[in-house]
């Protein structure tokens, strides 16, 4: 994981929340399109999407965790 060169500017704590509110419905969009698509099998296509989205939203919470302990 590449971290941001010093000095970065912080998002604020709801850019954050919003951001990862946003990858999380996303996710669950995704859920639910694959549920609607019936069969019992796994869509593999859709559970690479969420992957990506899930690590999307990691990346977001791990940047926000970095900077709260630079300013720290």
């Amino acid at each position: 994981m590449s971290r941001r060169p010093d000095p970065a500017p912080t998002a604020s704590p709801d850019a954050v929340v919003q951001r990862v509110d946003e990858l999380l419905a996303q996710v669950d969009a995704v859920r639910a399109t694959s549920s609607q698509s019936g069969g019992d099998g796994v869509d593999l296509g859709a559970l690479e999407r969420q992957a990506v989205l899930l690590e999307q939203a990691h990346q977001v919470l791990s940047v926000a965790l970095e900077d709260v302990d630079r300013a720290t």
